[in-house]
Formats: C-alpha cells, structure tokens, sequence
C-alpha cells in the first residue's frame, strides 16, 4: 500500500502548517511530501531542497525546474552546479531515498513517480510561479527517473524535459509500445515488471544528452554496467519524436555538428526533440551545457495575447472567451487591443489556433 501526505510550509510556524494555503515560493520554504512502501510501511518523507533566482519574478510567476540527481547523490549540490546553467527559473531538487530513483536494479523500490507528480503539484500551487512553464531535468540515475515521467507522467503544466547521459531503456519501449510499472519494479523479473501499457502525454521539449565514450550507459544499446538493458540513442531519441507526433523517417548517421565543437545534434519536430551526441564520458562539455542553458531560458513570459484562458495553448476555451464577450467594449475579448471585442479578434484566435504560448 502506497500513502501520501503534502505539506507546504512556506514561512510559517510549523503549527500553521495545516492551515497554510497558496503563498510564494522562496529559498527558506518547505514542500514535504512523505511516501510510504514496503521498505518503509511508517513513511518515508523526501528530502527537497530550493534555490530562486536573483531576479525578480516576471510577470505570470517564476518559470521552475525540478532536478534530480544521479545514483549516490542528494538534491541539494545539484541546485548549484545546475544554477550555473539555469539561471533565471526556481530550482527545486528533490532527494531520493538510498540517495538514488528506483528505475529497474536500484535497491530503493520508493514510489518515486508519485512523488514526482506530487512535487509538481505543489510547484504550481504557488502564486509566484507560472504553472505551466514547469521543467524537468535529471542526471545519470536521474536522468532515468525523468524519462520514466516523459512515458508515465501526466501533470500538466510539465512543458521540457533534459535527460543527462542516460536514455530510455527497453523495459520503457519494448513490443513496440511504451510501458510502466504496475506496482513494484523487479530487477529479476522480465522488463523489471514493466508491464502496464502507457498513452505519454503530447506537448513536451525533450532534449538528450549522451556520449559516445560513457562508460556506464552504452551509447550503442544494450546492457549496462548496472544490469539494466538500454536502447541505442539514436533510436531512443526517434521514438521520444514519435511519441511526441512525428510521423517522418529516422535521422540516419552521425547528425548535424554543432559549429566545430564534436557535438552533433538530432533535431525533431522543428527543434523540440533534440538529441545530443558528444564525447564527455559520463559528462556534459561546454557545448551541451550551452545548449541547457538556451533549452531552459527564456524565462519571460512570451507575449501570447491570444492565450486568454491561460493555459498556455491556444484551443477552443479561447475562442469561448471570444464570443462571450462578443460586442463589448474592450476587456478580457479584446485581443487586438483596439477598444472592441469583434471579428478582426476572433481571427486572431483562429490564426493562431493549435499553438503553445510555454
């Protein structure tokens, strides 16, 4: 049996923690999210720790990002070498119990998809943060538990992903479709107990990073030095494209190089789905670091007038809205700006029908 509890505690006595509702995020709140499982059947609270940026919340809330570390690791040094590449979202980072995520071999079996889910939740929760302009990157280990959420995770909100030198491995993609645990994982059993069918959700950035020369995770495909079998990253990255709506051939060969720098790039769907190949071992070199930094910046708010429901796509509600206010005076309708709410609006919404304003 799998129990949850969520607190927040954000500046507040810990004798107000129950009656604590939304507030603003900052470096000295507390998100606590307690799971428990067969190893730990009295519960088990996750470790998270948090670092803001130096500016000043824009307008619509702090974009995030949660990060989670690699096997042996905590959340808390991640928040300082990833803040050197992720400068203007709120980090948050999370620790795993045995200091690691349970994919397949680990020794922890924590629910640590739950609590990713429930993380999430409680990011958005805040005012001063922009819930749909959430990010995810994982290292190694981490890395692992970021494509499990890429395949199993439906929070929404959750518009990238970065998966650092570790990609999908063939429990998540096997007989053709994607897969996910239905209780425990099993090293010992077939795909690590993988066997419950998953839709992943459509939408997301997903960016890549794997080398050549790692001597943990085979680039190539196939067994890893921990027991658990990898599928080659090329065609890793192809079936993330697919998953997210691709419908055209796999990119063959060695890909595009990136200037003159030995990294070369798999770009998908107009540069949503990238993968980069390099030769840093179990690392990153400085060009994939610049390529984090561009994947999660842009922090500002783009202008999106069209976007009135604010859920960051452009859909049917915004089109409601539209004709709700049909014939008035300015307000909420008024997407052009001109004083009326009227048809030149309801083709602005028409025109940009379909797109992701995150």
């Amino acid at each position: 049996m799998r129990d949850m509890l969520v607190s927040v505690v954000a500046g507040f006595p810990l004798w107000m923690t129950c009656a604590a509702t939304a507030a603003d995020i900052s470096d000295v709140t507390h998100i606590v999210i307690e799971k428990a499982w067969s190893q730990e059947p009295g519960g088990w609270t996750y470790p998270v720790s948090i670092r803001m940026p130096s500016d000043p919340a824009p307008e619509g809330g702090y974009a995030a990002c949660i990060l989670l570390h690699g096997n042996g690791g905590t959340g808390e040094p991640m928040l300082w070498t990833a803040g050197e590449l992720i400068e203007c979202r709120v980090l948050i980072a999370p620790s795993g119990y045995d200091n690691s995520w349970n994919l397949c071999a680990e020794d922890s079996n924590a629910p640590d998809l739950e609590m990713l889910e429930e993380l999430i939740a409680a990011v958005q929760a805040f005012d001063n943060i922009n819930p749909n302009r959430i990010g995810l990157m994982g290292f190694s280990n981490g890395a692992g538990l970021t494509n499990r959420y890429m395949v199993e995770g439906d929070a929404s909100g959750m518009d990238r992903a970065c998966a650092v030198v570790s990609q999908l491995f063939t429990a998540q993609h096997h007989e053709g479709g994607w897969w996910g645990p239905s209780g425990e994982t099993e090293d010992a059993e077939a795909y690590c107990g993988y066997d419950d069918p998953q839709q992943p959700v459509a939408g997301r950035k997903y960016l890549s990073i794997c080398n050549e020369n790692d001597p943990i995770i085979p680039y190539h495909g196939g067994e890893s030095v921990v027991g658990v079998t990898f599928l080659p990253a090329p065609a890793a990255i192809f079936e993330v494209a697919k998953m997210q709506g691709y419908t055209g051939e796999p990119i063959m060969g060695e890909g595009e190089e990136i200037g003159d720098t030995g990294v070369y790039g798999y770009s998908y769907l107009d540069g949503d789905i990238v993968h980069l190949r390099g030769y840093a071992e179990h690392a990153i070199d400085e060009t994939q670091e610049a390529y984090i930094t561009a994947f999660f910046g842009g922090c500002d708010a783009e202008a999106c007038p069209a976007d009135l429901s604010g859920d960051g796509e452009i859909l049917v509600d915004d089109v409601l809205l539209v004709l709700e206010y049909y014939g008035q005076s300015g307000g909420e309708g008024d997407v052009d700006g001109s004083g009326l709410v009227d048809v030149d609006d309801l083709l602005v919404i028409i025109g940009a029908f379909g797109e992701n304003c995150s």
